[in-house]
């Protein structure tokens, strides 16, 4: 009994190591060998409490279109390929129930389905939907953001990795800059 608690111990103290270590893998491992798309943004920033500040991100194509409502329904496990269009962003191009044959898809959630007029739209949870800042940057990346937002000759995206299900948010860009580096050079002129 005195051996069982300590390797009892052991064992807890390892799985608590492995279940981190193993997320962290799994990114890295789309972060590197994963399919780079670019999404479309619109961007929202709250705070969270217990994580810091974040910059919410609205996707322009959250949304697949599907022969009918039958079926669907919210919270369903769904897999979704991407394709680029014309613009190099990303675009859905097939939607699957089961695991797809090739490596590059999203595994996500349905969130609901809308029927208007004779289309059918299926729109998906995008789990890769928050961009974390360091406190002193967040401000002006928000800023920036909105800014971006109103003024139409401006493009803004994320570029976010996609493989074998994961999606790592790689960064965000506003005409081909990332955020971060603009706010820095901004930061650094104030100085």
């Amino acid at each position: 009994m005195r051996l069982l608690i300590p390797i009892v111990f052991v064992l807890m103290c390892l799985a608590q190591w492995f279940v981190p270590g193993k997320m962290i893998f799994d990114s890295e491992v789309t972060r590197r060998e994963g399919i780079l798309y670019k999404f479309k943004t619109r961007p929202i920033d709250p705070t969270d409490p217990f994580r810091g500040k974040y910059v919410t991100l609205s996707f322009e194509e959250e949304v697949i279109n599907v022969d009918s409502t039958a079926g669907w329904e919210s919270g369903d496990v769904i897999f979704i390929e991407f394709a680029t269009d014309d613009e190099g962003f990303a675009k859905p191009s097939a939607l699957y129930r089961e695991v797809p044959s090739s490596d590059s898809y999203l595994k996500t959630r349905v969130n609901y389905v809308s029927q208007y007029d004779e289309e059918t739209k299926l729109f998906y949870d995008i789990p890769f939907s928050r961009l974390y800042l360091e406190e002193s940057k967040a401000s002006e990346a928000e800023r920036l953001y909105w800014e971006s937002l109103s003024d139409t000759t401006q493009v803004t995206y994320a570029l976010v990795s996609v493989g074998k299900g994961n999606a790592v948010l790689q960064n965000v860009y506003i005409n081909d800059r990332t955020i971060v580096d603009i706010v820095r050079e901004i930061n650094l002129t104030r100085e």
